[in-house]
């Protein structure tokens, strides 16, 4: 008795068992969901990674729920010009599933999921994963080009999708191709506007670069030229697949080994991680050294290493270079006051204090500054505002002991 084998999506038989990643890629589900689930997955990851790490304290784990660790990320595959000098290549594409905190994943996820089945209606599935990734990956190459340290997010690769229906909806000529036009347009703009306005750290060079990208590979789609004439959507999109599979593996694997490490010889691994910071912010600064946010990076490496001069140097860099902050305030405060120059560590921890009065982080550098100068009513204050603020603090109980004589 013959049986007859029902043809499946893109022509593949329904009863041919299909991986995973195959099905993702050739339906029957829409293609925003494993692009989702990819990116949600990731973003678990790091946050598992990063709590295991971590003393476990509720407010540890309260933080890296929020926001995975940068080791982590660094391992898993961070984009940018830190990276990349180090000849990470393979960031361009782990960085399109990397992102900083829940509300990073949330809104570039709630885009990708409105955006995508426009794309996938118009470009047909394959391409439009071909678009999706090429222009993520033209997107963080654009990041890398312009300087920035580091660079993580999906939004090069949704600017990519607005580009590319951009490009589709003016080549359409017709009354809804119009329409696609105008809506793409209105929408890039409006998160063009977002990024360059936001007040916190937005790889604008990622989403211009995404942008033109996507225009680019969208045209070069419908318009194949020369050897894109020989290029078949599924062998390259497979291909594409399988390379950022091959690229989520061994991020993947990279922050597993390191979290083991740091779990069993926290030292040792404390140690590594900041000599392989350094390194990659002396690549950067090697192209750049002007690079204040490279400078400020580095600078906190040289601090958990307990090099000091070395931090302080970069610190002052930093702030000269635009990066006067609050925090690096703070630390360069720390440093000073380690290595003994109190009255001018006092200054920059005043200035901290000043810009965030409610940071006990910054009350307790003070306050150990006060001390050391001999100032012990004014140390005494400060040591019991940052323990109002955050009663964990040790540093500061210890101090309020020594100085009260009370536990």
């Amino acid at each position: 008795m013959s049986r007859t084998t029902r043809a499946g999506p893109e022509g593949q038989p329904a009863g041919r068992p299909k991986a995973l990643w195959r099905r993702a890629l050739l339906g029957p589900m829409p293609l925003s969901h494993p692009l989702i689930a990819a990116c949600i997955a990731y973003y678990a990851l790091g946050c598992v990674l990063s709590i295991a790490i971590s003393d476990g304290s509720p407010q540890a784990v309260l933080t890296y729920l929020w926001s995975p660790s940068q080791f982590v990320l660094i391992d898993m595959g961070i984009g940018g010009s830190a990276s990349f000098a180090q000849g990470e290549v393979w960031t361009l594409v782990t960085a399109l599933f990397l992102h900083a905190n829940l509300l990073h994943i949330g809104v570039n996820m709630l885009c990708l999921y409105m955006i995508m089945p426009m794309v996938e209606a118009s470009f047909g599935r394959l391409r439009a994963f071909i678009l999706y990734i090429l222009a993520g990956m033209l997107g963080a190459a654009a990041s890398v080009l312009w300087g920035e340290t580091y660079s993580l997010g999906a939004s090069g690769a949704i600017f990519g999708l607005f580009g590319g229906m951009l490009a589709y909806g003016a080549l359409r000529g017709d009354a809804i191709g119009r329409r696609i036009m105008i809506d793409s347009a209105k929408w890039a703009a409006l998160n063009f506007a977002f990024g360059l306005l936001a007040p916190v750290a937005v790889s604008n060079a990622a989403h211009f670069g995404g942008f033109i990208g996507g225009a680019a590979v969208a045209l070069a789609m419908i318009y194949p030229v020369g050897i894109l004439r020989r290029l078949e959507p599924r062998r390259l999109g497979f291909a594409l697949a399988s390379i950022a599979l091959v690229c989520l593996a061994a991020g993947s694997g990279t922050a597993v080994s390191s979290t083991f490490q740091a779990v069993f010889d926290p030292a040792a691994y404390f140690a590594q991680r900041s000599d392989e910071l350094i390194a990659h912010y002396s690549a950067v600064l090697a192209q750049n050294p002007g690079n204040g946010e490279a400078r400020a990076m580095r600078g906190m490496a040289f601090a958990q290493k307990d090099d000091d001069e070395d931090a302080i140097a970069d610190f002052n860099a930093a702030i000269i270079a635009g990066m006067d902050t609050p925090g690096l305030q703070n630390n360069l405060a720390w440093s000073l006051f380690k290595v003994g120059r109190n009255r001018e560590a006092l200054g920059h921890a005043e200035s901290a204090v000043k810009s965030a009065p409610d940071t006990a982080a910054f009350l307790d550098t003070r306050a150990h500054i006060y001390e050391a100068l001999g100032e012990r009513a004014k140390a005494v204050a400060d040591y019991e505002a940052a323990l109002r603020q955050d009663p964990s603090i040790q540093e500061s109980k210890d101090g309020l002991a020594r100085l009260t004589g009370s536990d």
